[in-house]
């Protein structure tokens, strides 16, 4: 029987977001020790985007794959910004790895794209405490923050001119308090479970190239990093390469083999 693919509907705060969860075929359904979750990156198309429905169907033929739109994306409701946790989204990515367990009953690995990378970091830290999250995988998603509050405002003002998003708060008072949290460096420090990193050799954007590797260096946790010399940021042409290198760590360095 191939994968098997259900709608669902996942409560986090006030929104109501669309997901799906993408079950194994039976006879792979014993031997998953782990469920995935996927979060996509900065695109309209959300859970829908090419390489987040490619990662979980072919993932799924190995473990159960949650994927899902954040607020502001996809067919998700628009999203508020009363403060800077609405805009960094971790909660959402919390409440969608704690719906795979509940539907699973299994230990979760965060999966993210891009944006995505990075507010799986931040979630993984939270969820860790919890013995929710066991793993975090990130694609062209390990960067920091700007420091700089302009820089910050910015990213920010770029982020809401395509982003479904109303500010209930002046948007300089988000990005100022970002700012100053640096809210990716403090989630890479703080990281107890293993990590992959894949990144992009020919990655567009100037703040990734110029920071990943030092965030990488500052994890403490189990890490590993790979570069695919010819992928761009959404990696394309390589999603089943991306496949074989996620299901070969999950496989040999999460402890829990498929």
């Amino acid at each position: 029987m191939d994968v098997r693919r259900e709608p669902l509907t996942l409560a986090s705060g006030p929104y109501r977001l669309p997901g799906e969860l993408w079950r194994p075929p039976d006879r792979a359904v014993e031997k998953a020790r782990l469920a995935l979750v996927l979060c996509h990156g900065s695109t309209q198309k959300g859970m829908r985007h090419e390489l987040i429905r490619h990662l979980a169907s072919e993932l799924a033929r190995k473990w159960p794959v949650l994927t899902f739109d954040l607020p502001g994306f996809g067919r998700a409701p628009m999203l508020v910004i009363r403060g800077p946790g609405d805009y960094l989204y971790h909660e959402h990515l919390l409440a969608a790895a704690r719906k795979a367990r509940e539907l699973t009953g299994l230990p979760v690995v965060l999966i993210g794209h891009s944006m995505g990378g990075r507010v799986s970091l931040q979630a993984a830290i939270r969820g860790q405490e919890e013995g929710l999250v066991i793993g975090v995988v990130t694609l062209a998603g390990l960067y920091d923050l700007p420091s700089d509050p302009e820089a910050m405002e910015a990213l920010v003002a770029d982020f809401a001119s395509y982003v479904r998003v109303r500010f209930e708060v002046p948007m300089e008072e988000v990005a100022r308090a970002i700012a100053e949290s640096r809210p990716t460096l403090r989630a890479v420090e703080a990281l107890k479970v293993p990590l992959l990193a894949v990144e992009a050799g020919r990655e567009v954007y100037g703040f990734i190239r110029e920071t990943r590797y030092e965030l990488f260096r500052k994890a403490r946790c189990p890490k590993t990093l790979v570069l695919l010399g010819r992928a761009d940021h959404k990696f394309k042409d390589h999603h089943d390469k991306l496949v074989e290198i996620i299901s070969g760590w999950l496989e040999h360095r999460t402890g829990v083999p498929s």
